[in-house]
């Protein structure tokens, strides 16, 4: 099968990736559209494929695959015109939806018709992840009662366009903690309910940030001028998540002095070890009572500086999502990882409780 894809909407920069891959991988690429004229009109010097400034002309095209990125209020409308229009796959840029009961009704119905569908929480699919998981598979760690993930963004991130859309539920913690989070829903499933902080902070006086990208085709800029409490949204975010026999504990910064995933973290704590990992980078620790499954009692080093260098996951996990996505189109009922609409349902049904706790000041029950 050789899949023809349509790009519809292109105002997210994760959209370059996908471009890249796509010309890599000698995919046909039949159009592209975007609401805004101008990065429309800009666009054109980035791809190898006709440009369409009318939606219906590009979806009255012969098309397998819609590859979505655009604003996240518009992306629900561009999956349901995607839906409609017949495709097999849908691509869809993280997090789906500018509100999380949008998705709902949409991700019935691609479940419903059996299509192919999946959400660029592209951590989903790092190296560091998929090891968590199997020593949770493999219950190393015995009994785990506590668990603790940190993540944010670099200082000035939080006031990109993308962190900044004004018809969203909230800012960074939920377009770019949801990579964190949707790692939690993906080792532990949904808790029964949580209770949250996420807050603007009183306004601070100007301080030199770490980096943030002002627009699409602007590309990134070093240590911004910026001052906490200024953001559109959140500066910080904190969390309880209560389940039945674990607690995970949620912090969320959008003041990070460093660059992205360099301070993200995951620690796990059972009754026979302990798992401390970074997302991206070097270290870490597997901790562990007794030997087990070929790891030795003891501190078990991780991912070592000679082994690996920052951002090598990352990019791997970037094509090995974009490989998962192509290969479930051509055979859907393969065996291969996917970030599907199951996972992007039931982690915008937790924002939703996470934004309503921190509203209402109270534990919420999370809908399942």
């Amino acid at each position: 099968m050789y899949p023809k894809v349509i790009l519809l909407g292109t105002s997210h920069p994760h959209i370059f990736h996908r471009i890249d891959y796509l010309r890599q991988n000698h995919i046909t690429v039949l159009g592209y559209y975007d609401s805004d004229s101008e990065v429309s009109s800009r666009m054109q010097e980035h791809v190898d494929c006709p440009r369409s400034t009318d939606h219906k002309q590009l979806l009255s095209l012969d098309f397998d695959i819609a590859m979505i990125h655009g604003r996240d209020h518009e992306n629900p409308e561009y999956i349901r015109l995607a839906i409609d229009h017949g495709a097999k796959g849908i691509f869809v840029e993280k997090p789906g939806a500018a509100q999380p009961d949008q998705f709902g009704p949409l991700a019935a119905e691609i479940k419903a018709r059996g299509l192919v569908f999946e959400i660029g929480w592209e951590l989903h699919y790092l190296e560091t992840v998929e090891f968590a998981r199997e020593v949770i598979s493999q219950s190393l760690l015995g009994h785990i009662t506590e668990a603790r993930f940190h993540g944010g963004c670099p200082g000035g991130a939080g006031a990109e366009p993308w962190q900044s859309n004004n018809q969203n539920i909230g800012g960074f913690f939920y377009s770019l903690g949801g990579h964190v989070v949707e790692t939690v829903v993906d080792l532990f499933g949904l808790p029964n309910q949580v209770v949250s902080s996420i807050r603007k902070l009183p306004e601070q006086k100007p301080h030199v940030g770490c980096s943030w990208v002002p627009g699409l085709f602007e590309g990134k800029q070093l240590n911004p001028k910026v001052a906490i409490g200024t953001l559109t949204y959140e500066d910080i975010a904190s969390a309880i998540l209560e389940y039945d026999t674990i607690n995970v504990h949620l912090d969320f910064t959008a003041w990070e002095s460093s660059g992205y995933l360099v301070d993200w973290t995951m620690d796990m704590y059972g009754v026979q070890g302990s798992l401390h990992l970074n997302f991206d980078v070097p270290g870490g620790h597997l901790m562990l009572k007794d030997a087990k499954g070929g790891w030795n009692a003891g501190q078990n080093p991780l991912y070592p500086e000679t082994v690996h260098q920052k951002g090598d996951m990352l990019k791997a996990a970037f094509s090995k999502q974009m490989n998962c996505f192509f290969e479930r189109v051509e055979d859907p009922n393969c065996e291969v990882a996917r970030c599907d609409e199951e996972n992007a349902q039931k982690l915008l049904l937790l924002y939703q409780a996470l934004y309503e706790s921190a509203r209402t000041r109270c534990w919420t029950e999370v809908e399942k």
